[in-house]
């Protein structure tokens, strides 16, 4: 990376611009309505933000990331679960870039999201998260056309393993105990299994740890930002019968 020069990476609707100057770097943003292409034209007054560095770096990596908060999916409909039934359900995650010196990749400069999402509480009045709520919703089928540079594919698989009967209209996914792996200009996480067992508090989420069999044959390129394998007692499900919250 020469002194001076702006550099233009563009992820999805994120364009991303890079100068270097010394031991420091500088980073703007922008965002557009494209998807693909070239990226964007630097702005007339960008909005720099300026890191001094522990010593001078002449290359860097992007890598893609997934939030660093949970995620509330909405289903396309409300779903009804009768006991001991399992599904399989897709929902498409916008990553983060990841900057980092090329040499030092636990030197994180910045970490910008593709798109901005809007904050949400998951939970009741007295216990709860915050989340990042996101737009498009869960799939039963995905499809070519649905595959799109900045957004990651995370397969869940639901298991009622309860004798009632589970109905909900919302979930709530940990992104942070997964992986991110890329096929064929495509990103996939590895698929997660959530578990059912009567009542909310005490659903089971277990992440796989490997690529998935829809991305069979790709590489790894992201690892967890918390790599932790199996977690019980999580709140996962917004069921029908929660008291709501207007906007949540």
């Amino acid at each position: 990376m020469t002194e001076g020069e702006v550099q233009r990476h563009r992820f999805g609707p994120l364009t991303i611009f890079l100068k270097k100057l010394l031991n420091e770097i500088w980073v703007a943003s922008s965002r557009d309505e494209k998807r693909k292409g070239e990226p964007e034209a630097l702005p007339e007054k960008p909005e720099w933000v300026r890191m001094a560095l522990p010593g001078e770096f002449s290359e860097y990596r992007f890598t893609p990331v997934l939030p660093d908060k949970p995620v509330v999916i909405n289903t396309e409909h409300s779903y009804r679960f009768m006991s001991t039934t399992r599904t399989k359900v897709y929902s498409r995650i916008p990553v983060f870039a990841r900057i980092t010196p090329a040499s030092r990749e636990d030197l994180i400069i910045a970490e910008i999201p593709t798109v901005v999402l809007s904050e949400t509480w998951f939970g009741t009045f007295t216990e709860g998260e915050l989340s990042y709520a996101l737009s498009s919703t869960a799939r039963r089928i995905l499809t070519e056309d649905l595959m799109e540079p900045h957004l990651v594919v995370c397969p869940m698989v639901i298991w009622n393993d309860s004798t009632d009967e589970l109905k909900f209209e919302k979930l709530c996914l940990r992104v942070d105990r997964l992986s991110i792996f890329s096929k064929e200009n495509a990103f996939w996480s590895d698929e997660t299994l959530i578990t059912y067992n009567g009542k909310d508090s005490d659903t089971d989420m277990e992440m796989a740890r490997m690529i998935p069999a829809e991305a069979a044959g790709g590489a790894l390129v992201s690892k967890p930002r918390s790599p932790v394998k199996k977690s019980m007692g999580l709140r996962t499900f917004k069921l029908l019968k929660d008291f709501h919250i207007p906007g949540f």
